[in-house]
């Protein structure tokens, strides 16, 4: 969504600080459920409803837009250096862009006191203007959701009594309940989160997800300094019912990235079985398939290496998987397309046998929850850079 109402809105605030009462305004949490669309959608998203039908003010404020056009934004997203920005629209309008995206939107209306309303009021304003507008996203703990939760703490009147948390729960595992229907998603997801993901993490925290703050919302109080309680939801009503099971198909068995990768390491076990020597001293050399084996993990690790150690998002780094996909598996690659150097090149493949088989053998050791289809991958490069040791020690 752009910018749309920014100068149609501003204009409206003097007269709403300026009124002896803002009684009928009506604040409300909007959470659109998640949806298979994009990456992002599976999520689900969340917005604040301004809505004072005395002055005719309905507008929605949506702290996650952002600029696909601006130069370079894969490249800042990695990174963890892109800037989103609140935007407000008209709610009608936001209503019609997500029954046309299908999707089901959820409206709580938040218990906030009379007196309290133009607190938000002045707080809305202020993030309007437009040298306010940018903030430096963090998909954990400063997003889209994170936001609008903040304001209504705020202007809640009083401390707010979120529901006792029942289960020790990370944020690994809430992504999870997110993309269980997008193995391949989950199997990205998982190469480049790191243990900082299985930390365990407080229930405040959970509500980086919108369908998670809205399921805490609706069962939490707020407490005033009377010690007096009231609920922090006034009325729940879903204003936008989605078409149809929007569940996502998970695919055939043999296209899931366990499936896959098992294919992956038996086609290199079978390589590594008929290069053996034989009995008449000739064997079968494979040079091109372990070459692209090698290419592929050298630039794969390039890039984790990269969010390991420049990305600012959270959860990033420490990354154990840096273990076993790293750049160094270049020289690797260079090593089946070269003739000289013949001793760095084994030199090479005798510490990456050694660090594998540490890494496959303590497994469920390391502190960090890895996706099990990653064993066969690391099989493969253990595979690999085991033949070239064998042929090493037979000369």
């Amino acid at each position: 969504m752009k910018r749309i109402l920014f100068f149609a809105l501003l204009p409206l605030f003097p007269a709403l600080l300026q009124s002896q009462t803002n009684r009928d305004l009506q604040v409300s949490l909007l959470t659109v459920m998640p949806r298979s669309k994009a990456v992002y959608t599976i999520y689900g998203h969340t917005a604040l409803r301004l809505y004072d039908p005395s002055r005719s003010v309905d507008a929605v404020l949506n702290w996650g837009t952002f600029d696909e056009d601006k130069p370079n934004f894969i490249y800042h997203f990695l990174l963890g250096k892109t800037d989103y920005f609140l935007s407000a629209t008209s709610t009608q309008y936001f209503i019609d862009v997500y029954e046309a995206d299908n999707s089901t939107v959820v409206e709580q209306v938040v218990n906030i006191p009379d007196s309290l309303k133009t607190s938000i009021l002045q707080m809305m304003e202020t993030f309007l203007r437009p040298e306010n507008t940018e903030y430096r996203y963090n998909i954990f703990f400063d997003n889209c959701t994170t936001r609008p939760r903040d304001i209504i703490e705020k202007v809640c009147g009083g401390t707010f009594v979120y529901p006792q948390q029942n289960e020790a729960i990370t944020i690994r595992k809430l992504v999870h309940g997110c993309t269980k229907h997008y193995p391949w998603m989950e199997f990205g997801i998982d190469l480049i989160i790191g243990n900082g993901a299985d930390s365990l993490i407080s229930l405040r925290t959970e509500m980086f997800l919108p369908e998670r703050l809205m399921n805490l919302l609706s069962r939490s109080l707020v407490k005033t300094a009377d010690r007096e309680e009231y609920p922090a939801v006034l009325s729940e009503k879903t204003i936008l019912q989605a078409a149809g099971d929007d569940e996502a198909k998970a695919g055939f068995l043999f296209l899931k990235p366990l499936a896959v990768c098992v294919f992956v390491f038996l086609v290199y076990l079978v390589l590594c079985v008929s290069s053996f020597p034989r009995r008449n001293g000739g064997r079968k050399r494979y040079r091109l398939p372990f070459a692209v084996l090698f290419l592929l993990a050298g630039l794969s690790g390039c890039l984790l290496a990269g969010l390991v150690f420049l990305s600012e998002h959270p959860c990033t780094s420490p990354n154990w998987n840096i273990a076993w996909l790293h750049p160094l598996h270049l020289v690797g690659f260079a090593g089946f397309l070269l003739k000289k150097f013949h001793l760095l090149f084994r030199c090479y493949h005798i510490v990456n046998f050694v660090l594998l088989s540490g890494f496959l053998l303590g497994w469920h050791w390391i502190p960090q929850e890895l996706n099990v289809a990653f064993i066969p991958l690391v099989g493969s490069l253990w595979l690999a850079s085991g033949y070239q040791v064998f042929c090493v020690l037979r000369r």
